[in-house]
């Protein structure tokens, strides 16, 4: 029989059914930030699979409402909340092998996205096409009743709408901050289990508010593993993220402690190191690589070589306080400021890293922008590094309206220092950034941090910017220790030596980034998802000979002018292993792996003497390590890209026949004859 239900009990289990659809949607993206962030990218994927399958489900659900009647949304209300029971329990499972943690962030983009999408079909559209499926049975149900069918529709419609209400503003302020994601989705199987109930009271529905229940008290791990060789010191879900805290061993045997939010990868938010407050390598024969040490140059910049008097700075997106601490050591007489937007990380700095900050206020549960707009104070250097999802720098921290406040913050002849994540000066991301801060300032530049995904761009009011300002001997600073001191030295001569980039005054080089059109997600697309490595084999085919072309790339890459040394190397009439040793290092340098192990490889079937040899095989070595990773994130991205493909067409294909096969069934008898009688 198709089955009666009073419209009281229909808007009941319409209004839990939608508070668990939200509670659903909304934990969704938590539960996958651990593995694949909670980009707009992750986002789009969990809405995008969500309403497919809710549409799926709305269709098969009108056709077995027709043929089982009130049967129909019972069971698939038992039946989503006992699959939505055990999705905790394969979520890590599933995001750890879609995405591995070894991989390279600046890699794993693509795998990154198309993970997600995988990860939600496989997870998330099975429940929500059950869920999906319920409502039309509910409104047979109340039509059955003697209720008209439009009033019928618009009670199940009205009341659904008001139980997702309800549950988008739980989910984020009570649910997941309190008790995490994994409970959240637990108590939306418990609801759904409540409302299978709630239609006929039998014994699958209670034991499926059982097992939800039980699953609520079981000890569970993280929700991520640490990686090898690391050790995990506190997790948090907090109101706006995901939050590591992960302590290794560096390169010297200290412990090295690393705040990672979300997907985390390679990358890392704050950072310190046991016994000092510089964060690159204290060994002298590498390239400081740290970008936290690099933006302490700014008081010079501002001071024309000297710090200017009474040092205020101030530092946006905090985090954990890297910035703080390097302005302890290397200016321990300045008030740094700081706001950041998550408290959850500022408590966790406070606990975890514990090294010297130096005197300031620290304002956290406030964004940045709204800060700087609020704020009364003025500083000598402003220090901008929000992130808020890895790679992805908030749009509203990037314009033109952000910059033009920034500049009104800043002393006169001030400089505000911006890290911004990108594959070398001229990546889509930086240049954007870089042209819209030059709409407001009066001179900018870029410096390419070695061996790193960062730039540090600089803004400076009312006054050009002068590398050369840069003391050639940096001098003993009160309470640095000798490691310290040696890392700052070589921290200030790499960035007086480097190449640095100027942008144009041109307002027609490049259109602003605005509040009401930021463009920063389709730039980051741009720079991280598409190869822009050709990785085929460099052309000698020009009219200049080679000795020419040796000197000639070799002085570019003296000025760190990578692609003048591959364009120099080009101009050669013939190859020749010397050549192909510096267009592999230039092309290394701009992160086109792929061409540099090539043109490496051709310098080393030259067989040319030793100590060329001895480099060019230690060079090829070198890029050999650092693109199999890269290869391997290749690999799982083209991997997830056909699951994700397969598994959608899969379980569209799966809601299609099923609906079909019911539609060949023949109706309820109530359902017909309740419609024929009106």
């Amino acid at each position: 029989m198709g089955g009666l239900l009073s419209p009281s009990r229909a808007a009941l289990v319409a209004a839990l059914a939608g508070c668990a659809c939200m509670v659903v949607e909304l934990s969704a993206v938590r539960m996958l930030a651990p593995f694949f962030g909670d980009s707009a990218y992750v986002w789009t994927n969990v809405i995008g699979v969500i309403l497919l399958a809710l549409a799926l489900g709305a269709w098969t659900g009108g056709i077995w409402a027709e043929r089982i009647g009130l049967a129909a949304p019972r069971r698939l209300l038992v039946a989503a909340s006992l699959v939505l029971a055990v999705v905790p329990f394969f979520a890590p499972i599933l995001g750890d092998w879609l995405l591995p943690q070894d991989l390279p962030l600046d890699a794993a983009m693509p795998a990154l996205i198309r993970g997600s999408l995988a990860a939600s079909v496989c997870l998330f559209g099975p429940p929500l096409w059950l869920l999906g499926a319920v409502a039309p049975g509910l409104v047979v149900g109340v039509a059955n009743a003697g209720n008209g069918l439009g009033r019928s529709a618009g009670l199940v419609s009205a009341t659904g709408t008001m139980g997702s209400l309800v549950g988008t503003f739980v989910t984020t302020h009570w649910l997941v901050p309190e008790f995490g994601c994994r409970a959240a989705i637990w108590a939306s199987a418990g609801l759904l289990a409540i409302a299978g109930c709630a239609i006929r009271a039998r014994g699958m529905g209670a034991a499926s508010l059982l097992i939800a229940g039980t699953c609520l008290w079981l000890p569970m791990g993280p929700l991520r593993a640490a990686p090898a060789g690391s050790e995990l010191l506190a997790e948090v879900e907090s109101r706006h993220q995901y939050l590591r805290v992960l302590r290794s061993r560096s390169e010297d045997g200290s412990a090295r402690t690393e705040l990672k939010i979300n997907e985390g990868l390679d990358s890392y938010h704050s950072v310190a190191i046991e016994g000092r407050r510089m964060t690159s390598s204290a060994n002298a024969s590498m390239r400081p690589s740290s970008y936290y040490d690099y933006h302490a140059i700014a008081p010079w910049l501002a001071g024309d070589g000297s710090s200017p008097t009474g040092l205020r700075a101030l530092s946006i997106g905090d985090a954990a306080g890297t910035f703080r601490r390097c302005y302890a050591a290397a200016w321990p007489d300045a008030v740094v400021d700081a706001v950041e937007l998550d408290p959850a990380v500022v408590r966790l700095g406070e606990r975890w890293f514990d090294a010297p900050h130096g005197s300031g206020t620290v304002v956290g549960g406030l964004d940045g922008r709204v800060f700087v707009e609020r704020a009364r104070a003025t500083w000598h250097c402003i220090h901008v590094d929000a992130y808020s999802h890895q790679v992805y720098i908030p749009a509203h921290l990037a314009s033109l309206e952000f910059f033009t406040a920034a500049r009104a913050r800043l002393e006169q002849k001030g400089v505000l220092a911006c890290n911004v994540g990108g594959l070398g000066i001229d990546d889509p991301v930086v240049t954007a950034i870089a042209h819209t801060m030059r709409a407001v300032f009066d001179d900018v530049a870029a410096l390419r941090i070695p061996d790193s995904r960062n730039v540090l761009l600089l803004g400076r009011r009312d006054a050009p910017l002068v590398a050369a300002s840069l003391p050639d001997a940096v001098p003993p600073v009160a309470g640095m220790s000798e490691t310290e001191h040696g890392i700052w030295s070589r921290v200030v001569a790499e960035a007086k030596a480097a190449r640095w980039g100027k942008f144009a005054s041109d307002a027609g080089a490049s259109i602003p980034l605005r509040d009401d059109r930021p463009a920063l997600d389709g730039l980051l697309l741009a720079s991280y998802v598409q190869n822009k490595d050709p990785g085929e084999p460099l052309g000698f085919s020009g009219p200049n000979s080679a000795e020419w072309a040796e000197a000639a790339a070799f002085e570019r890459y003296s000025e760190g002018d990578f692609p003048g040394v591959i364009a120099a190397a080009k101009s050669s009439v013939k190859a020749t292993p010397y050549l192909c040793y510096l267009a592999g290092a230039a092309n290394w340098a701009l992160r086109r792996i792929q061409s540099a192990r090539m043109a490496t490889q051709n310098g080393i079937a030259m067989a040319p003497a030793e100590p060329l040899l001895g480099s060019l095989r230690a060079q090829g070595d070198a890029l050999d390590a650092e693109w199999q990773p890269i290869a391997r994130a290749m690999g799982i991205a083209e991997r997830n890209g056909i699951l994700a493909a397969v598994l959608a067409c899969c379980g569209a294909a799966f809601a299609l026949l099923a609906g079909y096969r019911m539609s060949r069934m023949p109706a309820a008898p109530s359902v017909s004859v309740s419609t024929a009688a009106r």
